[in-house]
Order: structure tokens, then C-alpha cells, then sequence
């Protein structure tokens, strides 16, 4: 019985009308659901890409678009502030190294998990930091501003400052993303 209930599941699951779906619709909404509860609280963490990876398993395309239409529709959201947008590199970013891992048979072991980890979070950083010095000056408006703003007392470099407190972010706002990708993989190949 649990067996036919899961091939039934996993049969579901590949349609390519249900990920296409789920990738423009569903996994957006859930990210920018997450991300707007920890924009209401103080805690510096993004949330925004939870699903982006888990779609990445599905495929490269489903993983991008999600990634893109998680931050249209915050765009979308918040008045066209044109603060999210941008910022779709970074879940880009995310699905394609997530996607490369899976096709590479690489989220499977917890050293698989530690390492998508950190490469997600690198990746998330670098290009969030270049994003936030060179379009909006370092300042987001977001909570992550008030790391960015320790760091940039210590350090002469804004772009240094805004690495430094979105790597410290990432390490722990990617690590939910990359597990549910793994669980991802290994329940709903």
C-alpha cells in the first residue's frame, strides 16, 4: 500500500505541467511567504530560496524560474520598490549549483550537505554583496543592514562589510535549502 501510494506521489510529481506550476506558482508563494515572516522580526535571515532548490532537483529551468518569480512577486508585493529583483541572481545562483550537485549524484551524504552549503552560501554572498554595493550603495533596507553596518564599522570597504555579514547569514539561511533539496531527492526521485 505505502509503496503504490508513493509511486502514485512520484508519478504526480514528474508531470511537467505540475512543476511548472509549482515552479511559477506554489514554490514562489512559499518563499516569499517564509521570507516576508522573517522580514516582520529582527532576525537578519532571507528564507527566500527554500523551495528554489528544491525545484532545482526537478530541473535547472523549474530551479530559475522560481528563483525569478520569487522576487517578481515580492516585487509585486511591496509596490515595485525594485529592491527584490536584483536580487534573483542569488536564487539563480542557488538552482544552478544545487542542480549541478543533483545531476552529479552529490546530495546524498552529510559531507554533500556541508558542502552544498557552503557553496550556495559563498556563491549567495558574493553575488549579494556586488548586488548591494554596486546597485543600491550597501544599504538594503532589509534586516541583514544592521550586520552589514557592524562589519562596515570595522572594515573602510562597504563591499567587504556586505560580504562579511551576508556569509555569516547564508551559513545558516541556506542550510534548510539545500536539506529540503536533499530530502527532495532522495523521497521524490
Amino acid at each position: 500500500m505505502k509503496r503504490l501510494s508513493r509511486a502514485r506521489l512520484a508519478s504526480f510529481c514528474s508531470d511537467p505541467w505540475v512543476k511548472l506550476i509549482a515552479a511559477a506558482f506554489v514554490f514562489p508563494a512559499v518563499n516569499l511567504g517564509l521570507n516576508h515572516l522573517v522580514v516582520l522580526t529582527e532576525v537578519p535571515l532571507f528564507l527566500d530560496s527554500n523551495l528554489t532548490a528544491v525545484a532545482a532537483v526537478m530541473g535547472l529551468p523549474y530551479g530559475l524560474l522560481t528563483a525569478f518569480m520569487t522576487n517578481f512577486f515580492a516585487e509585486l508585493l511591496y509596490g515595485f520598490p525594485w529592491r527584490h529583483l536584483p536580487f534573483a541572481l542569488c536564487g539563480m545562483a542557488t538552482a544552478l549549483i544545487v542542480w549541478r550537485m543533483s545531476r552529479l549524484d552529490r546530495l546524498r551524504t552529510p559531507l554533500h550537505f556541508v558542502v552544498g552549503t557552503l557553496l550556495v552560501a559563498l556563491a549567495n554572498s558574493l553575488l549579494g554583496a556586488a548586488i548591494a554595493t554596486f546597485v543600491f550603495g550597501g544599504g538594503t533596507a532589509t534586516n541583514i543592514d544592521v550586520l552589514v553596518m557592524g562589519f562596515a564599522l570595522m572594515f573602510d570597504d562597504i563591499f567587504s562589510a556586505a560580504f562579511l555579514g551576508r556569509i555569516v547569514v547564508n551559513l545558516v539561511d541556506k542550510a534548510p535549502a539545500v536539506l529540503l533539496a536533499m530530502l527532495y531527492r532522495r523521497y521524490l526521485p
